[in-house]
């Protein structure tokens, strides 16, 4: 992999340096004759050399705060616990009741529930 970078690398930069080539905001380089892209910056596309890969450390270990405030935030995702937990119950109905309340679009099971509720009186 480091060996094909190099040679990319020595191609790139005497294209640049015959001229005829400039560099975008993103940096990609572009021929001015045809407008085509040549490719990316090399520095940008670099791989790493052994010494840098073996200097890496966890995220957690170089910024332990802010992976704290990422767990925190993380945490927090999801539906707020509920104050009444609701019980999970199977039960069998009639097909049309199932139909009817179906055909009320989505939440019908809340609706039941709160039919449920009324005709019970709580």
């Amino acid at each position: 992999m480091l060996r094909r970078w190099k040679v990319y690398d020595q191609e790139m930069k005497a294209l640049i340096a015959a001229g005829g080539v400039h560099q975008d905001a993103d940096g990609w380089w572009v021929d001015d004759k045809t407008g085509e892209l040549i490719g990316p910056d090399p520095d940008l596309e670099r791989p790493l050399e052994e010494e840098e890969l073996a200097n890496m450390r966890p995220f957690r270990e170089v910024f332990p705060d802010l992976a704290a405030s990422m767990d925190r935030e993380v945490a927090k995702r999801g539906r707020p616990p509920l104050d009444k937990v609701k019980t999970s119950v199977t039960i069998r109905l009639d097909p049309d009741i199932v139909a009817h309340y179906k055909a009320t679009g989505k939440g019908w099971q809340s609706r039941m529930n709160d039919d449920l509720r009324k005709a019970t009186g709580l």
